[in-house]
Parts: C-alpha cells; structure tokens; sequence
C-alpha cells in the first residue's frame, strides 16, 4: 500500500464528521438471554394469538408441536445469531422448563376441561376470562404447543451437535432418542387414545362397543371394541362384620361418616376441630358380676366381660372437647349409643355389609380365541389392545358391572423412550469413561 493510499485510509472524513462508534458485540450470556426471551414469549404471544382462532385439542397440540418444532428445528440451521447454540444452551432449557412448570401448576390449580357455566359459577367474572383465554385446556392449547415445539427443536439440535455416533457418545445420543421417543408415544396417546365404559349384566349379555367419555361424561360416541365381551359372573366380597367406633360429622342437613375406628384401648385418635377421644374401657362381652360386700355395706354389681369374644361388646370413652376431658357412660353397640363432640358424634356399632372388592368374570373373544379373566380394582384385564378396569356396581342389581375401558396406543413407546433414557443415562455414567482416549503422557527429554 503506497503512503498515500494509507493517509487516505486514516483521514478524517469531510465535514468534520467523526467516525461512528462501533456497537460493542455481545458476549455468549446476553445473547443467549436475549434469544431465550424472544423465542419463550413469542411462542406465548403467537400460540395466545393463534388460540383465538383454533380451539384446543389433542389435534392442534399434536401438529402445532410437529409442524413449529420441525420449522424451529431448520430456522435453526441457517439463521445467522448462532441461535442453534442458544437452543442447546443449559440458560434455555432452564427457562423453557420454568415456563412448561408455570403451565402444569396453572394446569392444577384451574380444573381443566369443565363446562363453562361451572367456571362462571366457580369463580364468577374470571371464570368467563379463563375460558376466554383458553386456560379450560391449557395443555391442548397452541401456546402449550410451542413450547412443546421449543423442546422438540432443542433435542434434536442437541443431538445433532454430537454428531456422528460414536461409542463414546452413544448414551447421549441414547438418551436424546428416548425423550423424542416418549414425545412420540405421548403425541399418539393425545390423537388416537380411546376412554370409555361398558355396562354389562351377568347372563348372556354382550358387548361390542365402548361408550366413548370425555373427562367422565358420555360423548354420545362410539368405539368398536372388534370383539365380543361377556360377562360370566359378578362378585362382591364383603368384609366380615365388626365393631367400630364411628365419627359422624353434623354439619349439613344430614349426617355423614367421615371415619371409623378399631376398639383399641388407650389409644388417642384426634377429630376434626381439635377434639379426640381415647377407648378407656373395652367390654367384649358385657356381663355383670357381683362385687364382694363388706360388712355393712351394700351389696353391689360392676360390669365386667364373660370372655374376649365381640359377642355383646360396650366400651367407655374419654372425650376431650374444647380441652375439657369428660368420661361418657357405657355405650352398648346394640343400642347405637353416641356422645356429641363439637362438630359430630360417636356412635359405636356394628359396620355390616361393607363392600371390600367388586370383581367380574368375563370372556373376551370367541371360539378358539376366547379368553377368560377376572378383573377387579387395580387389578385390570388387557386384550387386543383393551385395557378394561373395575369402576363400579349397583348395590340393588347384583348382575351389574361397570367397566372402563381404555385403548392407548401410544404408551408402550412412552415406556419404551423412559427405558432408552435409562439405558442412555446408565451408559454415560459407567460405560463412557472406558472408550474414551486417554491421553498418554509423552517424556520430556532432559
């Protein structure tokens, strides 16, 4: 470069303009805050305004989180800022798991999915705002799905940082392929997941279809069950009668159980509204017996048990109410005798007829491909990809049993992404290390 040429490079432009000052460059923490920010709240503020247009639902959660997290996923790839990095970055998944914990506690404290006469009912104006914003489903709503879509792209760009799979690196990779994996099986779940119930009479009766429900109400849908289902038999197992002391509870018009407990002596049970009360004597058998009389004195009886056996039992209570300890008089379970306590009272009965289990025998299929199960609660009956539960029974028609059931294609590969997760996770901690080079150290010559 000639001299002139380089006093033309540095002289001061004309004018008397000085040079502008160049804006200074942002380090790695401000711009990944800066980016985080916009892409958090524009999936906000875009899915709220989408909202407005497209009701919530298992379809518009499914394709607003495939459709914005594969565009996110490729904007990604060629937008200059380094927003790939942004999206990989501990600061981003921080937020963006803050923001999906803000939604599922919004989720739990507002029940979702009710009429909007019972948020109008439930809390009045705001009720009519709830529903206006879509908060009665929020994780069927647009907004929930962006954020669903930045977790999705945040994954995949995770994993394609690593790229290519090696063995020292295929535990991430395990462990990225099952969080898509469960997102998949939950996307199926969402779509395609089929709830219903089923009525049946022991007798003959058949079923082929399901009632399909929406968070507990009949839909007037229907789904065909593609096999037969018979009821053989309907149980129901009682538990052998006993003596309890029961507490009743009289605050509304009629009273109602609220707990019952073992005759167990000196034993200290509270009651709601700071009261309690302790079994001080325990009668098995109530009997009478004579006490021995002494001179001049009057010969008296006392009461006492003829034997351990809960045959004609009466107990004696100490009840503390207000703070105050009183002693009540004998109560006979025959007789249903009962002390109040400040907010109910305790009886001492017979419990009779209380139901301990309901069960159905039934035959799915037929012919050759008939199977015979029993199905009880928390002990379910799958086939052909049924899963049918025991949820109810009519104490008045022994022949009747209702059934849920339940077809959910998508949570085996649910199960299957939390196992790959596992494996992932278990590889990087204790197999990693081995197939990774170690540097070996080189001697320095003297």
């Amino acid at each position: 470069m000639s001299p002139s040429s380089s006093s033309a490079a540095v002289a001061a432009p004309k004018g008397g303009d000085a040079p502008a000052a160049a804006s200074p460059a942002l380090s790695a923490a401000e711009r990944e805050s800066r980016q985080t920010t916009w892409l958090v709240l524009g999936a906000l503020g875009l899915g709220g305004a989408l909202q407005l247009f497209v009701a919530p639902g298992p379809w518009a959660l499914v394709l607003g989180s495939v459709l914005a997290g594969a565009f996110l996923f490729g904007l990604s790839q060629v937008m200059p800022g380094k927003w790939r990095d942004t999206l990989v970055s501990f600061r981003f998944i921080a937020v963006l798991l803050f923001a999906h914990s803000l939604a599922a506690v919004g989720g739990t404290l507002i029940l979702q999915n009710k009429p909007m006469a019972w948020y109008e009912h439930r809390y009045g104006l705001v009720g009519s705002l709830i529903v206006a914003l879509r908060l009665d489903d929020i994780f069927h709503s647009l907004w929930f799905a962006g954020f669903v879509a930045l977790f999705v792209a945040s994954v995949a760009n995770s994993a394609i940082v690593r790229w290519p799979v090696r063995l020292k690196n295929v535990g991430y990779w395990t462990c990225h392929a099952g969080l898509l994996t469960s997102l998949l099986g939950a996307g199926a779940s969402a779509v395609f997941s089929v709830r219903g119930r089923v009525d049946l009479h022991a007798g003959g009766e058949v079923a082929r279809q399901v009632m399909v429900t929406k968070n507990g109400l009949p839909t007037g849908e229907a789904a065909a069950l593609g096999f037969d289902l018979k009821l053989d038999r309907f149980d129901l197992v009682r538990y052998t009668p006993e003596y309890r002391v029961a507490y009743y509870d009289l605050t509304g018009s009629q009273a109602r159980l609220k707990a019952s407990f073992d005759p167990e002596v000196g034993v200290k049970h509270l009651l709601p509204g700071g009261d309690s009360f302790r079994i001080k004597k325990l009668f098995p058998e109530l009997t009478t017996r004579p006490v021995a009389a002494g001179p001049g004195e009057t010969p008296r009886l006392e009461y006492a048990s003829a034997s351990e056996e809960m045959k004609n039992p009466a107990v004696v209570l100490e009840v503390k109410v207000d703070g105050d300890a009183r002693e009540t008089g004998l109560m006979l379970a025959a007789r249903h005798d009962h002390v109040r306590t400040r907010q109910g009272a305790l009886v001492f009965e017979r419990r009779e007829d209380e139901v301990k289990a309901f069960q159905s025998h039934v035959t799915a299929g037929t012919g050759s491909d008939a199977r015979k199960a029993l199905v009880s609660v928390n002990d379910p009956f799958t086939f052909n990809g049924w899963t049918f539960y025991q949820v109810n029974y009519d104490p008045k028609d022994p022949s009747y049993s209702g059934l849920e059931a339940v077809r959910d294609p998508g949570v085996n590969w649910v199960f299957l992404g939390f196992g790959l997760i596992c494996v992932g996770v278990f590889y990087m901690f204790y197999l990693e290390d081995r197939f990774k080079k170690r540097k070996v150290p080189v001697a320095v010559k003297a």
